[in-house]
């Protein structure tokens, strides 16, 4: 387990595959400074990295020190038996942690209506029910009360050897100390969420008169046979979170009288005029694209066009639809940023046929994304088009590169520096900002993933030697067992096929 969340449970899965944590297996077994396994552990800074959502939206994704990272991890291995005991509790969650996959925990099924048709039957309503801002919200020291119980964790505050304390420790740790929010990207994070949730379905079943429940993580739905008996448990579902300190988001919580849609009715609308892979004539891509742009006007933050985009993955286009889909696709990053990862997959299912990509259309599309993101802070996009001009194979211009050297975000200094290092962006490239973060103690704060690689890749040497990086015991530590954060050679040698759909029937994923 500890392996597992070390190499598969790190870093989001939202970054490129350029960004890796595969090579932290070289530390388990090691002898190892005081701060990986002493009593008390250090503070840090996580890196942030924010995430472009459907709708304009944002989500801050969060990468604590692998430090920190190594502890909670350790804590999580530890203790595994009593964190599954707890997982197990739930007879409704399709997200229950899964070691068995290519993610440490997260890999449950993506498709939403089959579980959601299941419980239906016999049932005439519905309550549907997300927690509001669910990770940032959650209590730290609610860990403890959902492994031990309130009463115990409150008697035993002080006891160092409590596993639901020790969890809440390093869990703070993280975050320097605070003790409301936990991280959004680690599979640590999921394995909170379903402790917390996990026993409160266990609840709902035993006290309410439910038919039948399906949760994805806070995503909750639950049927019954009479209106009274789905206020009652709405009314007692609100009074369980309560006890953690968290709130229904008023929004997306509401009780439904069926019959009621199973999937987006986008997905179903699209799903039957997908264009047929080599035959698809021009129009069939016309047709299919115009209807998922009317449907992601309608209604913007229901992630329509990633759907469309990401449905197309498996498709070979036809030569005379080759030129027109291309444009079509590079239309839909203006639109959806969160669409580039699948363009990019599209197309190089394409190019690996003989699909010639028309790099100076792409140019265009991938140049006016950075230029328009860089300057108002919107890592995710930047970091997506550096990644996709390295696989693709086209140059990023001075006014793009100029904008991206002004960002505050760690895993764009990261992918803009090996993009310069492979001559994708034009002329020398310098950061005066990304210099200034390389001070003394710099490994603990929030860009110690740039500082790291800085140290073990030769990037600005003189502040780092000014710094004296090398001097950090934990850096060093890592330096020796050749830990790496970034796997250059996925630029080369990365394959579509190897990449999990972010989509799923009740419509599409954030990415």
């Amino acid at each position: 387990m500890l392996e597992s969340l070390l190499t598969r449970g790190f870093l989001p899965r939202e970054v490129p595959p350029l960004f890796s944590s595969m090579s932290l297996k070289s530390t388990i077994g090691k002898v190892m400074p005081p701060s990986f396994t002493g009593a008390k552990a250090k503070w840090t800074q996580p890196a942030q990295h924010n995430l472009a959502r459907p709708g304009g939206l944002r989500r801050k994704l969060t990468i604590p020190n692998p430090v920190n990272f190594y502890r909670l991890a350790n804590a999580f291995a530890n203790n595994w038996q009593l964190l599954h005991d707890k997982w197990s509790l739930s007879p409704y969650s399709k997200t229950t942690p899964d070691p068995k996959g290519p993610r440490a925990f997260a890999n449950s099924s993506a498709d939403r209506a089959i579980p959601r048709a299941r419980i239906r039957v016999g049932a005439r309503y519905i309550v549907t029910a997300d927690i509001s801002q669910f990770y940032p919200s959650i209590y730290t020291h609610s860990i403890p009360w959902a492994l031990h119980t309130k009463k115990v964790a409150k008697a035993q505050m002080k006891n160092p050897a409590l596993p639901g304390n020790i969890l809440d420790r390093e869990f703070q740790a993280c975050f320097f100390g605070q003790t409301k929010g936990i991280a959004i990207g680690p599979d640590t994070s999921l394995g909170i969420a379903e402790l917390l949730l996990s026993p409160l379905d266990f609840r709902l079943k035993e006290e309410c008169k439910i038919l039948g429940g399906v949760r994805f993580i806070d995503d909750m739905e639950y049927s019954f046979q009479k209106l009274s008996d789905a206020e009652a448990a709405l009314a007692l579902l609100e009074s369980h979170l309560s006890e953690y300190e968290v709130q229904l988001n008023v929004g997306k919580t509401r009780i439904i009288a069926l019959p009621d849609e199973l999937e987006s009715v986008h997905v179903t609308n699209l799903r039957p005029h997908i264009p047929e892979s080599i035959s698809a004539p021009p129009s069939s891509w016309i047709d299919f694209f115009n209807r998922a742009m009317v449907a992601a006007k309608a209604q913007p933050s229901a992630g329509v066009l990633r759907y469309a985009v990401g449905a197309l993955k498996t498709v070979v286009v036809s030569e005379r639809s080759w030129s027109l889909a291309q444009s079509l696709l590079w239309q839909c990053i203006s639109i959806d940023p969160g669409c580039l990862r699948f363009v990019v997959d599209v197309l190089l299912v394409n190019k690996n046929i003989g699909r010639a990509i028309d790099i100076e259309v792409a140019s265009v599309a991938i140049n006016s994304l950075i230029q328009t993101s860089a300057p108002v802070g919107h890592g995710s996009e930047v970091v997506w088009s550096i990644w996709a001009a390295m696989v693709i194979g086209l140059q990023v211009d001075l006014e793009s590169q100029e904008a991206v050297a002004a960002m505050d975000d760690c895993l764009v200094a990261c992918i803009a520096t090996i993009a310069c290092e492979r001559k994708v962006f034009a002329g020398t490239f310098t950061s005066t900002l990304w210099a200034s973060w390389i001070v003394d103690d710099s490994f603990n704060q929030d860009h110690w993933m740039f500082v790291y690689e800085a140290l073990r890749r030769g990037w600005y040497a003189n502040e780092v030697k000014a710094a004296n990086l090398s001097g950090d015991v934990d850096a060093a530590f890592l330096l020796d067992a050749d830990v790496t954060f970034i796997e250059s050679d996925m630029i080369d040698t990365y394959s579509p096929a190897g990449v999990m759909m972010m989509w799923h029937s009740g419509g599409a994923g954030d990415y």
